[in-house]
Parts: structure tokens; C-alpha cells; sequence
């Protein structure tokens, strides 16, 4: 009696996945993931250049987002400000207009997903910068808090539009062997709309009257601006063309971007392989009423560990609170002079903008749980300096405990910039499928922007109240993140989107993460499983 011989898994898979205009036979997913392997193609071509200017628009929808970070932390140090509206530098009215922005985006995330999902990323992001063109119309020469308050939530109403379409367009058009620091690079730019901001605040506060912060709300419209006739240059992202079975286009949008204009280059083959077996074209991104997908499946929840959890991290690990109340913090370690309040606050994202750099450049080469578990730690530790520096300047007047304090609170900044800026929003796009991609990060945003909620305004009562001994709390914080990450996160460096699926389909997703990478798991993201 002859036995009959087992197949692997991998045998039992069909042999070929029809493309729009090519077979991929298996024994080519093979071959195209070893040429993957030892090519290694330009970063400063002519096509690449293009690419950078077409992402740009993405990076432009986070500084937007940084530039309202950084403006509102700002003006809040400005007596002009202060005094017009009726508020004081730290109480519940301001924490209210800090978090009022945040509401805002909260109120638009549960529609952002759908129209992304049903009219394209590029509308997404054109639907959320006309939306802060008109906010601004409303905040900038708001002549009460009411009206204020109204500009602001308008803005953040906008903002939840960007946020999801510049997150997902940027992660689906990146480049697969540069997808690392291109959308590491992404949040990045919150520092450089930070940036802008605090130094366009600090010249501005010389002036008198109300344009001190008038103007300073008034270029909001410079980014949006350019997010808004950008769009109407760029390509649709591939993975949502592919997902409405317009494959042709798909197909040249890749050719042209990731190779070279070749659509025989192995990058484009092996995507188009892994998109066509992987994307559905009757999913739940049809139905812009269905989230069911992010919850349904034991691959999914574990999917949403890290889409709930980082995106809740990343807003609530003391980072709220040296970005909005920079200029209090440094208060309290015994600078007054509020010129030299604002100059620190400068200074503050451009030495953290250079750490996110240096971070989203590594970000391929350290691997994405090296950082996140580095940065919590990093971070707790230097709250916990912070507290003790600031006790001893406030408890003894000590100028040197104080200087020590604005040290380890910008290190506190480096360390947050270096390890976690870099992965946030793109960690969070990273582990979702293309089907739930735009809907993940709308539930992500939603969590984040309530994270930023709770911190913004809790933040200033508690300040008021208990000072700087509410810094311990996100010590204690930090360190229940660094256990969560360590036991539900798993590594993601060095796969396309679509191989990353085969990591939360396994019970262990970060035992799984940390294996080796082989042609196997190419295979399966390349080729439909059939019948034995």
C-alpha cells in the first residue's frame, strides 16, 4: 500500500492569482520575493521626487494638526488673549477651549470612515481642509469665548476629516520599500506646524491689541490652502482603486509610482498579487453603515488592541500636557516672564521635530516594538524627574532645580519625538486591513481625540488644584503602557500591508511578529488558500 503524500499549506494553495493584465503562478511569488529582496531601488529618482510632492499633501493634513497644537499653548501664554476673552492660563474655561477642538473631531470621526471608504481618500482630505477654511472664517475674528469656541470646534470638526484620509492615503501610497520613514515621516510634520506656530506666536505677541492671536488663527488657512488644490493633483490611492474593481488603474497608479513606470518591476507584480488576493471588492468598506469587521473575528479584535490602545498611549502619556501647558510647567519651576515662557515653547518642537527625524529615519532599522516600548519607559522616567526637580525649585527656590526641571521636561519631549511620534497615526494604519483601514483609524482618532479630551481639560483643573504632583499620575500611566505593549503589540518592520495580515491571523501575533520573514508568508498574502 503506496501513502499518499501530505501537502503543506503552502501546496494546498491555488497556483495562480489573475491579475488585471498578468498571471502570478506561485512559483513566481517565490521569485518576485527573492528579487524584492536584493533590489534596492533609488530614493532620489525624478518618480520619487513626484511621490514625496504627492504625499506632501498628507503630511500637510498633520501640520495642520500641529499648528493648532502648538497655537493654542501659545496664545494661552498671551495677556492680550487672556484678557479679551476673560480666561486665565490654567483653569476648567480654558482646558474647555484646549478641548473643545478635540470634540470637534470626535463629532466628525463616525462620517470621515464611510466618505473615505465610498468616495476616495483624495476627497476625504479635500472635504476636511475646505471644512477648516470655513471654520477659520468663524474663529479668527470671533469677538466672544462663544464664538471662539464655535471656530474651534469647526476646526477640529475639519481636522477629524484629515486625519483619517491624510493617515490612510500616505500609508497606501507610500513606496513598500521605503513605507517605513515615508510614513514615519507623517507625524513628524505635527512638529513643523508646531514649530511654525510657536514662532509665529512669539513674534506676533510684540503686537498690540487683539492681532497679537488674531493672525496667528488666521494662517490656518495656508495649509488647508494647499491641501485643497492639491488634491486635484494626485493620484487615487491603489488599494481603494483596487478595492472598487478598477484594477487598471490601480495597476498604472502603481507602475508609475513604485516602479519606475514599469508594471513589470517586481515591486508593482508582487502588490498587485497581494492586493488582488487580499482586497475584497464586496467588503464592509461598501457599507458605509458596517464596522462590524473591526470586532468580528478573533483576528480583528486582536487588530483592535493596538488600534485602541496606541491611539489612547499616544494622546495620554504626559505628552497633552507639556504640549498645551508648556509655558504653566515652565511657570512653575520659577520662570515668570512670559517672553521667556514663549521663547522656550519655541525652542521646544524644533529640538523635538530633529528627534522625530533621527526616529522615523531608524524606524525601519530599530523595528516598531524597540520604540514603543523604549518610549513609554523613557517617558515615565522623566515625569518622574520632573516631579521631583520641580517640588525642590517650588519647596526651596532653587533656580538650579528649576533649569534642571526645563532640561528633562524638553528630554521628556526627545525621548516622546525620538520613539512614538514616528509611529503615530502609522503604527495604528499599519495593523488594519485595507477594508477597514479609513474605519479603523476613524475609531482610532475617536480614541485618541477623547484621550486628548481627558488630558486637555482635566489637565488644567488639576494643575490648579494639585500642581505638579498630577505629573505622577502619567507616571504611573506610562508604565502600564510599557506591560501592554510588551504583551499585545507586535513588530511590523519590514512587510507590505497586506503580508502583515498573516500576523493577527495567529493566536500569538507578537510571537509570530518576531520570527524571521520568509518567502512563506509572502505566499500567503500573494495566493488564496483553495481546497486540499
Amino acid at each position: 500500500m503506496t501513502s499518499k503524500k501530505t501537502e503543506s499549506p503552502e501546496e494546498q494553495m491555488v497556483e495562480v492569482v489573475q491579475g488585471d493584465s498578468q498571471i502570478v503562478q506561485k512559483h513566481e511569488v517565490f521569485d518576485l520575493a527573492n528579487e524584492i529582496r536584493d533590489v534596492q531601488p533609488s530614493a532620489i529618482t525624478p518618480t520619487m521626487f513626484k511621490l514625496y510632492l504627492i504625499l506632501s499633501i498628507g503630511y500637510f493634513c498633520i501640520i495642520l494638526q500641529g499648528y493648532d497644537g502648538s497655537l493654542m499653548g501659545a496664545i494661552n501664554a498671551m495677556p492680550q488673549y487672556l484678557n479679551y476673552y476673560g480666561l486665565k492660563s490654567a483653569s476648567s474655561s480654558t482646558g474647555l477651549v484646549f478641548a473643545i477642538y478635540n470634540i470637534g473631531a470626535i463629532a466628525a470621526l463616525p462620517i470621515s470612515g464611510p466618505i473615505n471608504d465610498t468616495f476616495g481618500r483624495r476627497w476625504g482630505m479635500f472635504t476636511g481642509a475646505a471644512l477648516v477654511i470655513f471654520s477659520t472664517c468663524i474663529q479668527a475674528p470671533a469677538t466672544s469665548r462663544a464664538m471662539f469656541l464655535a471656530g474651534r470646534f469647526f476646526v477640529g470638526f475639519g481636522q477629524g476629516f484629515l486625519n483619517v484620509a491624510g493617515i490612510t492615503y500616505v500609508s497606501e501610497m507610500a513606496h513598500p520599500h521605503w513605507r517605513g520613514p515615508l510614513s514615519a515621516f507623517l507625524e513628524t510634520n505635527y512638529f513643523v506646524g508646531s514649530i511654525l506656530a510657536s514662532w509665529v506666536t512669539y513674534g506676533t505677541a510684540y503686537m498690540a491689541g487683539t492681532i497679537s492671536f488674531r493672525l496667528p488663527v488666521w494662517l490656518q488657512m495656508v495649509s488647508s490652502g494647499y491641501i485643497v488644490l492639491g488634491v486635484f493633483f494626485c493620484p487615487e490611492s491603489p488599494r481603494w482603486l483596487m478595492a472598487q474593481d478598477r484594477y487598471a488603474e490601480a495597476e498604472a497608479v502603481l507602475a508609475t509610482y513604485h516602479g519606475e513606470g514599469s508594471g513589470s518591476s517586481p515591486f508593482v507584480r508582487l502588490q498587485l498579487a497581494e492586493m488582488r488576493a487580499q482586497i475584497s471588492s464586496d467588503g464592509s468598506d461598501k457599507r458605509w453603515w458596517d464596522y462590524r469587521d473591526l470586532f468580528m473575528t478573533p483576528a480583528a479584535r486582536r487588530r483592535l488592541i493596538c488600534v485602541v490602545g496606541f491611539a489612547w498611549f499616544g494622546q495620554y502619556s504626559g505628552n497633552a500636557l507639556v504640549s498645551y501647558y508648556f509655558p504653566v510647567i515652565v511657570e512653575q519651576t520659577g520662570i515668570t516672564n512670559p517672553h521667556t515662557q514663549l521663547l522656550l515653547n519655541a525652542l521646544n518642537p524644533v529640538v523635538s521635530w530633529i528627534a522625530a527625524i533621527l526616529g522615523s529615519l531608524l524606524s525601519d532599522r530599530v523595528g516598531r516594538r524597540p520604540l514603543l516600548l523604549g518610549g513609554f519607559t523613557g517617558c515615565a522616567l522623566c515625569l518622574a524627574v520632573v516631579t521631583g526637580l520641580t517640588k525642590i525649585s517650588v519647596t526651596s527656590g532653587g533656580a538650579a532645580a528649576g533649569h534642571a526641571g526645563i532640561f528633562f521636561i524638553y528630554l521628556f519631549s526627545v525621548v516622546f519625538s525620538f520613539c512614538l511620534t514616528p509611529l503615530q497615526p502609522f503604527y495604528i494604519s499599519e495593523c488594519l486591513a485595507t477594508e477597514t483601514r479609513a474605519k479603523g483609524n476613524a475609531l482610532g482618532q475617536i480614541v485618541a481625540s477623547v484621550a486628548g479630551v481627558v488630558g486637555q481639560y482635566t489637565t488644567g483643573v488639576a494643575i490648579s488644584h494639585i500642581g505638579y504632583y498630577y505629573y505622577l499620575v502619567f507616571v504611573f500611566w506610562d508604565c502600564f503602557e510599557v506591560l501592554i505593549t510588551y504583551l499585545f503589540f507586535p513588530e511590523t518592520k519590514g512587510r507590505t500591508l497586506e503580508e502583515i495580515n498573516e500576523i493577527f491571523d495567529d493566536p500569538r501575533p507578537v510571537k509570530k511578529s518576531l520570527e524571521k520573514k520568509d518567502a512563506t508568508g509572502v505566499l500567503h498574502a500573494a495566493l488564496k488558500v483553495g481546497e486540499a
